[in-house]
Formats: C-alpha cells, sequence, structure tokens
C-alpha cells in the first residue's frame, strides 16, 4: 500500500502486532495503536486505500483487535524517533465475534486500554503477546462470558508481571471469594458454571484496586 504523498526512503521495518486502538487522525490518516512482541507499545499512521485499483487489490481495513502483519517507515526526513508510517498491512487474525455484543466490546476494549496505559517491560512482551492472543480469541467465541475473560485476562497480566498475587491479594480476601477466584480461573470463557456476573464484577473491583494502590497501574 502507498501512502499518498509521502514519498519514503527510510528502511522498512517488518513486524507483527495487535491493533489495540484505531482512530482518526488530522487529514485522511488512522492512527493505529499496536503492540508487537518485538517493539512493544507503538503507533502508525496508515492512509486507506481510497477507489481504483489500488482500493481494490488493498488488504482488507483493519479492525481492532486484529493481529497484523506490519511494513513500516518514517516519512522521508524524518527521523528515526519520529512516528511509523504503514506501507503495507496484512490481516492475519481477525476476532469478528467480539464486535458482536456491546459487552463483549466493551470488555476487550478495557483489556486493550489497560495494556495502552501501562508500558510493559521488554523482558515481558512475549508473555503480554501470548496473553493478548489467549484473550481475544476468548472474547471472539460465541457464547463468551466477558466479565470472566476480562478478570482471568487481568490476574494473569498482573501474575505474569510478577505481582504478589497469591502471597499478598487472595489472602486478604474472604475465604468464599477465594473459592470464586479459583473457580473463575479454572473454567473456559463460556463455562456456565463460572462464578455469577455479579460475583466477578465484586472480584474485578477488588483486584482492579490492589493493582492500582500497590503496583501503580492505570486502569480505566
Amino acid at each position: 500500500m502507498v501512502i499518498g504523498h509521502f514519498h519514503v526512503s527510510s528502511p522498512l521495518h517488518h513486524t507483527e502486532a495487535h491493533l489495540l486502538s484505531l482512530a482518526p487522525h488530522t487529514g485522511d490518516h488512522l492512527v493505529l495503536t499496536c503492540f508487537s512482541p518485538a517493539d512493544g507499545l507503538f503507533t502508525a499512521l496508515l492512509r486507506p486505500a481510497r477507489g481504483g485499483k489500488a482500493a481494490a487489490t488493498a488488504a482488507p481495513a483493519p479492525d481492532l483487535f486484529d493481529r497484523l502483519a506490519l511494513e513500516l517507515n518514517h516519512a522521508r526526513g524524518g527521523s528515526a524517533s519520529g512516528p511509523w508510517f504503514v506501507r503495507e498491512h496484512r490481516v492475519l487474525q481477525r476476532h469478528a465475534g467480539i464486535g458482536r455484543d456491546y459487552a463483549t466490546l466493551a470488555a476487550a476494549s478495557r483489556l486493550a486500554r489497560v495494556l495502552i496505559k501501562n508500558p510493559v517491560p521488554e523482558d515481558s512482551r512475549a508473555a503480554i503477546d501470548a496473553l493478548l492472543s489467549q484473550s481475544f480469541a476468548a472474547f471472539a467465541r460465541p457464547a463468551v462470558r466477558p466479565e470472566l475473560v476480562f478478570f482471568k485476562s487481568l490476574y494473569c497480566l498482573a501474575r505474569d508481571e510478577g505481582l504478589p498475587l497469591k502471597q499478598h491479594w487472595l489472602p486478604a480476601l474472604p475465604p468464599g471469594d477465594r473459592l470464586l477466584v479459583a473457580s473463575a480461573l479454572s473454567r473456559p470463557a463460556d463455562a456456565p458454571d463460572a462464578p455469577s456476573p455479579q460475583d466477578l464484577a465484586r472480584l474485578t473491583k477488588r483486584l482492579e484496586a490492589y493493582l492500582t494502590t500497590e503496583a501503580d497501574l492505570e486502569i480505566g
């Protein structure tokens, strides 16, 4: 895909990434906020193909939560720290089921915002990449419990970052809630016998309060 009037001459950079947010930009570009195991969190500008042969042969437009293969570079004359531009893209995996209802879309978007607002250390990128792949695939399942997937994803994210959930957070919960946490973590995304939405909402709030207070995570 050619980037309109941007004549690019900088070296190409190839990466695979999850698309976490998609927003319009000044002019006719879109801002892609992505997470890549190789590059971490980054943004890139995409100018969609419009009309003619270019549009007919272009890859499908990116959609939220896609896993993309991207070919990036900087505008001619731009610095290496300047914005990336998407020269070509290819959709590797699409989670179309996430958009079927508001609750699922909202939960997946909230998980994406956690990653956007909280930079990930370089040595954690591979684990986060795997977590996002699993979580977005779970959100896309036909009978998914979105509140269950969000709770499990947030718990696993914190655990994989080395936060002492088993040592500090879990022991502070009432015994009944500790059993509910164990039940939630052991159930698949569409399990009808997982804790109720009300129980999961309460547990999620307690986990979020712990993470914001003890680990300075921003959860919006």
